[in-house]
């Protein structure tokens, strides 16, 4: 690692049921079950090239459980398989990058009330997140793990998810709106997350690379307001991950280009997103207008 102890990060993935299970505030919980198999490619010699050069995230935001937080939690079964598949192929159409399709599963969800450990988030079990990894490789997709902290850490989240880090095709979405550090509620104010937790992913996404010797990862960073990343320009860059800034927030098609255009003004990372609404938005972009944006996201995400 460049810049931080490697304990850390040794720490978080060598000690993963200890940590998670005393972080999650519960006792009496069994070990997580057995990680999910890996796709046969992970045996194959390792891919370091970026990702996002060549290929287009298009991604389905959400949770099973609610349908408020998104398409995920709306379909289900082979609905959602072809639902995101049509949206895909709408993209192929009018890119020349290969388009790969991704779940974007919020893993940690930002709570309204405290819980049993005081952390303002609820962490989805294993058992639908294995579901959840089983179905997007069924279908040919990525699975992203979307973090919403609450009053807890990134490094302290990603433990309780390090063994699915490990895996070739899981990627990590970062949300600041749900941050609160140690004060407020979520969903009553917009979070903001400095530069240190998304160094924190940075560093524990190349640790992992590095030791399973695993194909390159994508970190998304969502943002949305001026203050939810104080420090940005204190944020990394890194020759291993592709590091993806998203522009987030519903609306009509002028404020999501302004919002888009004002959030990469502030400090651009390497790569671009932009997120749509199916609901929320008014007069939603088409995926034509979706590219010909400056500069043409890397990754598409709709909720």
């Amino acid at each position: 690692m460049r810049r931080v102890s490697l304990s850390i990060a040794a720490l978080v993935l060598l000690s993963v049921t200890v940590i998670a299970t005393a972080a999650s505030g519960t006792s009496g919980t069994p070990p997580p079950p057995p990680p999910v198999a890996k796709p046969d490619a992970h045996s194959k010699p390792v891919d370091s090239s970026p990702v996002l050069t060549t290929n287009l995230l298009v991604t389905w935001y959400g949770n099973p459980w609610s349908g408020r937080m998104g398409i995920l939690g709306r379909l289900e079964d082979a609905a959602l398989v072809d639902g995101l598949k049509k949206q895909a192929a709408a993209y192929a159409a009018v890119t020349d990058k290969r388009v790969v399709p991704a779940y974007e599963l919020v893993a940690i969800i930002g709570q309204p009330q405290p819980g049993r450990d005081g952390m303002y988030r609820r962490r989805e079990s294993y058992a639908v997140i294995d579901r959840m990894l089983r179905a997007a490789r069924a279908a040919g997709f990525k699975l992203i793990l979307d973090v919403q902290t609450g009053h807890s850490s990134v490094l302290a989240e990603l433990s309780y998810l390090s063994r699915y880090l490990q895996e070739p095709d899981v990627y990590v979405a970062l949300d600041p709106e749900f941050s609160m550090g140690d004060g407020g509620i979520p969903g009553q104010r917009i979070g903001t997350m400095h530069a240190d937790e998304v160094n924190d992913a940075i560093d524990i996404l190349e640790y992992v690379q590095e030791r399973y010797r695993l194909p390159r990862k994508v970190l998304m960073v969502h943002q949305f307001t001026m203050a939810m990343l104080p420090d940005k320009e204190k944020i990394w860059t890194s020759p291993t991950v592709d590091i993806v800034l998203v522009a987030d927030g519903f609306g009509g098609p002028a404020l999501k280009r302004h919002t888009y255009s004002m959030v990469l003004k502030q400090h651009a990372f390497a790569y671009s997103g932009f997120k749509l609404f199916y609901i929320q938005d008014t007069d939603l972009l088409q995926p034509a207008q979706v590219v010909k944006l400056s500069p043409s996201p890397s990754v598409v995400i709709y909720q």
